[in-house]
């Protein structure tokens, strides 16, 4: 799905509002803290954005409620492959972004649209010259989507405690299975 002019974010919903969940064996992180590289809390995790139209959570809605760097109470979005589960701890972090990312992003509120041009203005304050970007392809196809980049380490291998592989046709099929990171 590309994102265009006359989306108004109805197909977005709060994951917990939801027909959909999180698949089992993957965390929950809502309620988590969101800490910097230098491990400041920038705030807390609210909510989780869920995307109905591509079965996809697309962004963290990040509370700066009782933060360590100065920023005023407010709810932002945070695309989803900007950040990165703590190996260990239940905690997400957001190591390539600074406070003056944080500032630049729209307040979110609750109950209202994302519109397309909110989803651009987002994406615009992160993008790296680098990121994968190509003219003409789908707007969550971005590395800022990638919930790969999210779960990193912590993606949850169902044979970790067999010393046997995966038979290739199970891994393909949980691949699809877990390409979405939820579950109707």
């Amino acid at each position: 799905m590309a994102l265009d002019e006359n989306n108004e974010g109805d197909c977005f919903e709060v994951l917990s509002e939801s027909d959909y969940e999180i698949v089992d064996g993957q965390p929950d992180i809502t309620g988590w803290d969101v800490k910097d590289a230098q491990g400041n809390k920038i705030g807390e995790v609210d909510e989780l954005l869920f995307n109905s139209a591509i079965r996809k959570v697309c962004y963290i809605v990040l509370h700066m409620e009782n933060n360590d760097i100065g920023l005023e109470d407010g709810r932002v979005l945070i695309p989803i492959g900007i950040a990165e589960l703590h190996e260990k701890d239940d905690t997400v972090l957001l190591p390539n972004v600074v406070k003056a990312q944080i500032l630049a992003l729209p307040i979110y509120q609750p109950g209202r649209a994302v519109t397309a041009e909110t989803e651009l203005e987002i994406r615009n304050i992160f993008t790296d010259p680098d990121a994968n970007v190509i003219a003409g392809s789908d707007f969550y196809d971005h590395d800022h989507f990638k919930e790969t980049k999210f779960y990193g380490k912590r993606w949850q291998q169902p044979f970790s405690n067999h010393n046997e592989e995966e038979p290739p046709e199970k891994s393909a099929e949980r691949q699809k299975y877990n390409r979405d990171n939820i579950v109707p």
